[in-house]
């Protein structure tokens, strides 16, 4: 990923974003302004100059956070997809699921998770999993009062471990409550080192709020490495320790829910060197019996950011399965 303009700060549009309407969006001159400089900035479609009718962001109070939610309206919907980011992660980073959306005539709603992006909160921060879920529940119920049609949910990473926990806590009946489908790409569980991790955290937590992060490099993609490294001003340089308590109390509690029967998806490269995926694809297999499954041979995890190849084919078989046309 290349930056198409430079020098862009996120107060040059958060000081602009006002509360969410979800009946009927507005925005002033200077967000317009504003949002199209962030669109610029991280390769993301103008709506003038696609199929997008409209493209807004507000702020959405929940779960004692300042929520910054995208709206992304088509000009001929046949439903609609929430997504969910992974950690580190936000929306502008997303443009390859924008695209998606596009091309099947998805409207798309969107939010940075808490202390991520345009969100408020301690960056890269959480007391609990829940939040997450919570939030996810909030603005899930509220978009489908006013979005009719059919509703998908995809999310990468730590976003997909926020769809699995939402599943099996409400537990919800496809297409009535909850999403037809949900499509979960290199999903959280155990990441990568967890056996030193899990027991390192709480030694250091009473000394320490937070370490440096060490930014791994994609062996597929390393502009986007770079980008993420030295030129993103939403990215974290922090990892927060009271995040990897959340994460230690909750994959337990995820593993002891039991089974639910419900359309899921997943994608999942090899190469992946950031989740523990050989442990956590028997466990998502366990708790939805009727999860299918794609491996990419030499596909890395950041999926939505992969080589153009491996995003090909990731989408080409998510249009296959997980889209009801």
């Amino acid at each position: 990923m290349t930056a198409a303009i430079h020098n862009w700060q996120p107060a040059d549009l958060t000081q602009h974003i006002l509360a969410l309407d979800w009946q009927t969006p507005t925005r002033s001159p200077e967000l317009s302004t504003a949002l199209s400089k962030y669109r610029q900035f991280y390769g993301l479609p103008e709506p003038l100059d696609s199929e997008w009718t409209s493209h807004h962001i507000g702020y959405e109070s929940t779960a004692g956070y300042r929520i910054a939610v995208q709206q992304w309206r088509h000009r001929r919907p046949t439903g609609n997809l929430m997504l969910v980011h992974g950690y580190y992660d936000h929306l502008g980073l997303y443009g390859s699921v924008v695209r998606f959306c596009e091309h099947h005539g998805l409207n798309l709603l969107a939010f940075d998770l808490p202390g991520h992006g345009l969100s408020g909160g301690p960056q890269a921060e959480i007391g609990h999993f829940g939040e997450y879920t919570d939030i996810f529940d909030h603005l899930f119920r509220q978009a489908r009062r006013y979005w009719s049609g059919n509703w998908y949910a995809m999310g990468q990473s730590t976003g997909g471990a926020i769809l699995a926990s939402w599943l099996l806590k409400h537990r919800p009946t496809p297409g009535q409550n909850g999403p037809c489908s949900v499509a979960l790409l290199a999903p959280l569980l155990k990441p990568a080192g967890w056996h030193i991790g899990r027991w390192l955290a709480p030694a250091v937590a009473p000394f320490r709020k937070r370490v440096r992060r060490r930014f791994r490099h994609d062996g597929n993609t390393p502009d986007f490495s770079r980008f993420l490294e030295c030129h993103d001003p939403l990215q974290p340089h922090h990892l927060s320790v009271r995040w990897v308590l959340a994460l230690a109390h909750w994959i337990p509690e995820l593993e002891s829910h039991p089974p639910l029967d419900y359309p899921v998806f997943l994608v999942q490269g090899e190469q992946d060197k950031t989740v523990a995926w050989r442990y956590n694809l028997p466990v998502y297999q366990r708790l939805f019996p009727q999860l299918m499954t794609h491996v990419i041979p030499t596909a890395h995890h950041h999926l939505v950011n992969d080589t153009e190849a491996h995003q090909n084919e990731m989408y080409q078989w998510l249009s296959d399965h997980f889209v009801i046309r």
